[in-house]
């Protein structure tokens, strides 16, 4: 299973280069023992290619870009030590000195500015005006952009934006992932698993843990009972009503920590019912948040306010309402639309029409529970919903192409540390499939783009959130809380709170 869009390749590749003594002489033989492997499971498939669902290397720890994100989920110090924004267009990054890769090269500007231009070249980057990347000297990168962007930094942190060494790469292929951080790739199976070993000769903190196996498990209870096995050190985005019994559970540790990700339903703005807005406002307006959080997800979530959680960044608008379940306002509101009922929840009609709307969605993030549970709410308004139930790439496929109802998901609202992501979102050329437009929420995200001072930007992001909540071109639903269940014995654990890296350099594990 894949929350993105993955290339499989069947050839296995290894690294074949120099780690440095210690982990050469341990290259080869981690497939065979599972005595000093550090084990992951997760839902989400690996790729050798940062650009093609390669998000676990950096998660791991292999890869390293400019930019990293801090544990308050805002922009730091990565491979780029500073930076700062020239002029207008133009930003000077300065590189980490000290870095090598994995095979022994040295970190460049040359080196860096090599790897940028694959992935400003990239349809991943499409929306970020990069318009050139440059080495001022040895270790100095500059950034160009084709409009005044403050943003930047915070998508050079993106995994796509991570820096390959030229050793990744054979007659312009990528061939093995060649990075930086505290783990070198020993060899990846795409979609399967990701086999790592330490890199003792690190810049930074060298990890205690000598080896990592990343497993790709994708049915939930398969990662749990792997755990409870003693299969796993780790098992991740498990479901919210399996905290309980985790919790009772002898030798794991159950962290809960909230990220910044909601679940929301997305709708056809531009064909019936949900063309109306008065339509998608009932819907809103009758969905019980408190209800679903309480009951599949077992008051381990929070009912969502809007696209970015005030608990978790000032660039959430602290002045929107929780979303209050009136079902009796969504009632007036499909009146006024013209569709009619008898008010005790027959289905709504209009010139003859049933009021009935398909929901589609995939087996993720507690998603099908929630459909079944907003089902039962929409039949007490009127509204008949139907649930499809299909593959995340198949469901984000039919919505591109074509028309549809409405189609339930989840998404990280900071999947890199700005409220640029909103532009993701709500943009006339967003990636959402609404075909929402409303050109003063493209000016907000537009001029915000733009600006250098943090409160004029926070305003325009605060206005757009107050926009798009009376045009509900989406409904959210709920936060989302990580749980991760981990073996007692090991420690040094720290969540990170958009999941960049695991923080895998820092774990430890008791002997015996």
């Amino acid at each position: 299973m894949t929350e993105q869009t993955n290339v499989t390749m069947d050839r296995r590749t290894a690294l074949k280069t120099t780690l440095g003594a210690g982990t050469l002489a341990f290259a080869g033989c981690l497939a065979d023992s599972n005595e000093d492997v550090f084990r992951v499971g997760s839902p989400w498939e690996v790729d050798r290619d940062p650009l093609d669902g390669g998000s676990a290397l950096r998660r791991v720890g292999i890869t390293e870009a400019l930019v990293t994100v801090d544990y308050d989920a805002t922009p730091g110090p990565g491979l780029a030590v500073d930076w700062e924004r020239v002029a207008d267009t133009r930003w000077e990054f300065s590189l980490r000195e000290g870095v090598t890769f994995h095979d022994g090269e040295t970190l460049t500007a040359e080196t860096a500015v090599a790897s940028l231009e694959r992935t400003v070249e990239s349809p991943a980057f499409a929306s970020v005006p990069i318009t050139a990347v440059e080495a001022v000297d040895e270790s100095t990168v500059t950034l160009e952009t084709d409009s005044p962007f403050a943003p930047l930094p915070a998508h050079l942190s993106r995994h796509e934006a991570v820096i390959l060494g030229s050793g990744s790469f054979a007659d312009g292929q990528l061939t093995k992932p060649v990075g930086t951080g505290p783990f070198a790739v020993e060899s990846i199976q795409p979609g399967t698993e990701l086999l790592a070993i330490r890199n003792n000769e690190y810049y930074g903190e060298v990890a205690t843990i000598e080896s990592v196996r990343y497993e790709v498990v994708e049915d939930d209870q398969i990662r749990r009972m792997k755990l409870e096995n003693d299969e796993l050190e780790m098992a991740r985005i498990l479901p919210q009503e399996t905290v309980d019994d985790l919790e009772s559970t002898d030798g794991v540790d159950v962290y809960t920590p909230e990220i910044p990700r909601i679940r929301f339903l997305t709708f056809d703005t531009t064909t019936e019912p949900f063309d109306d807005r008065q339509v998608r406002q009932a819907m809103n307006h009758a969905v019980d948040r408190r209800e679903l959080t309480e009951s599949v997800l077992e008051g381990v979530d929070e009912p969502a306010v809007g696209p970015i959680s005030p608990a978790l960044s000032d660039w959430a608008n602290p002045d929107l309402e929780e979303p209050l379940y009136d079902p009796d306002r969504a009632r007036d509101l499909l009146d006024d639309a013209g569709w009619t009922g008898d008010g005790g929840g027959d289905e709504r009609t209009r010139g003859g029409e049933p009021l009935s709307v398909e929901v589609v969605t995939y087996d993720a993030r507690s998603l099908p529970l929630i459909a079944e549970v907003i089902q039962g709410q929409l039949a007490d308004v009127g509204i008949d919903l139907s649930i499809e139930l299909v593959e995340y790439g198949t469901m984000l496929d039919r919505v591109s192409r074509e028309s549809f109802d409405a189609y339930l998901t989840s998404w990280s609202t900071l999947w890199y540390p700005d409220p640029d992501r909103l532009a993701d979102m709500f943009h006339s050329d967003s990636d959402l499939h609404h075909g929402y437009e409303n050109e003063d929420v493209d000016d907000l995200l537009e001029n915000a783009r733009e600006l250098e001072d943090r409160e004029e930007r926070r305003d325009r992001y605060y206005e757009v959130q107050s926009t798009v909540r009376e045009d509900a071109p989406i409904a959210v639903l709920t936060n989302y809380t990580n749980v991760i269940a981990v073996s007692s014995a090991v420690g040094g654990y720290d969540p990170h709170p958009t999941e960049t890296t695991y923080g895998l350099e820092r774990v430890d594990r008791e002997s015996g």
